[in-house]
């Protein structure tokens, strides 16, 4: 597999950016071909769902003005796993089945994201602590936080037990078009990393290798893949340290959410979505500097999608515009246009948003969908 070449590249002499590039896209043609004439393994029959996805709070019912809404293509719906199953092995679906069966009926498609770290159920911190796991504490906006290393193992079985019986649940559920995986998060379902100060230092102590995340991920994305195989499964990506900079955890800043994807698409064609969660006005200009996330993003279309970083509507510290007052309409099509400048598929736009701002999100749809 591509990672595995290219990590043991990186235990010895880490390759520069260009040249791990080229042997990245080497590396996927070659498996990508080999799948293509042995893998047995199914795709997603539909093709990536196109235009605007109202984001939903997690645990709360979608807007009827939102389900009303013509131009609006699907949901995403949020749930913590705390609440899925509050005791293991015992699922309560109540919520995840009525919000489902009500997109539905609107006509509409379903993005499902599965809250994991910070969701997580007070049940699997304990199994992970009783298993003598690792945990990793750190900073969060002020807030001393205390998590599972990500790559623990008894964490990663309760989590694909979880994935598994998901998918049993909602695989042949045609309103359930996007499913997300998450395997480098700390916080919430975004792709999450700490690597500031003694974040670094922090991670190495624990264990800390590019080889454990790569493993961790593909765990993860293949008992995603294998549960949701009508599905398209979403991986919001990020960067572990600072592009050019040093002190990062890996080679590079974008080491691990590369290899991540190239080692998904070659190993499940057709069925891997890259999507970054913060979608602002002060992204860079397409294509992004070479190195950054937003490049990887670039790199990895045409299967990328997009969500906002925050609403636009009435947020007083304008966070998705640096801070600089501005006109919200005005900074969401901001926004959009990004988007569109980067190929993007589909957008999640938070649900106040979309029930505000409905011109922006009609503009959002003509701009998103052909």
């Amino acid at each position: 597999m591509p990672n595995i070449l290219l990590q043991n590249a990186a235990e010895s002499s880490p390759l520069n950016h260009q040249t791990r590039n080229r042997l990245a896209r080497i590396f996927a043609v070659v498996a990508l071909a080999s799948a293509a004439l042995f893998s047995t393994a199914p795709k997603a029959a539909a093709q990536v769902p196109r235009g605007v996805f109202s984001l939903s709070g997690s645990g709360k019912a979608s807007s009827d003005t939102v389900l009303a809404n013509s131009d609006v293509a699907g949901v995403a719906i949020r749930y913590p796993w705390f609440d899925l199953e509050p005791t293991e092995g015992v699922f309560n679906w109540t919520f995840l089945d009525s919000e489902v069966a009500r997109v539905a009926a609107a006509g509409k498609q379903v993005l499902l994201r599965i809250g994991t770290m910070s969701g997580r159920p007070a049940w699997v911190t304990t199994a992970v602590q009783r298993a003598g796991g690792k945990f990793f504490t750190f900073d969060d906006n002020g807030v001393t936080t205390t998590i599972p290393v990500f790559w623990d193992p008894t964490l990663l079985a309760k989590k694909k037990a979880m994935i598994a019986a998901l998918g049993k649940h909602f695989k042949n559920n045609s309103a359930v078009a996007i499913v997300t995986a998450s395997f480098a998060n700390a916080t919430s379902e975004d792709w999450n990393v700490p690597h500031k100060g003694t974040d670094i230092v922090n991670w190495f102590a624990v264990g800390y290798t590019s080889a454990k995340m790569l493993d961790a991920g593909k765990q993860i994305i293949d008992a995603t893949m294998a549960a949701f195989p009508n599905q398209y499964v979403t991986l919001a990506i990020g960067g572990n340290g600072h592009v050019g900079g040093t002190g990062n955890l890996d080679p590079t800043a974008d080491y691990v959410a590369e290899n991540a994807i190239a080692t998904a698409r070659a190993t499940w064609p057709g069925r891997l979505i890259a999507q970054i969660n913060s979608l602002s006005t002060f992204n860079p200009v397409t294509p992004g500097p070479e190195g950054s996330i937003w490049n990887l993003l670039w790199n990895s279309r045409p299967d990328v999608g997009a969500q906002m970083v925050y609403w636009c509507f009435d947020d007083p510290t304008y966070r998705v515009n640096g801070g600089v007052p501005g006109d919200p309409a005005i900074v969401l099509t901001k926004c959009i246009d990004a988007a569109v400048s980067y190929e993007l598929k589909y957008v999640e736009i938070y649900q106040k948003d979309v029930i505000n701002l409905p011109t922006v999100i009609s503009y959002a749809k003509g701009k998103l969908v052909p």
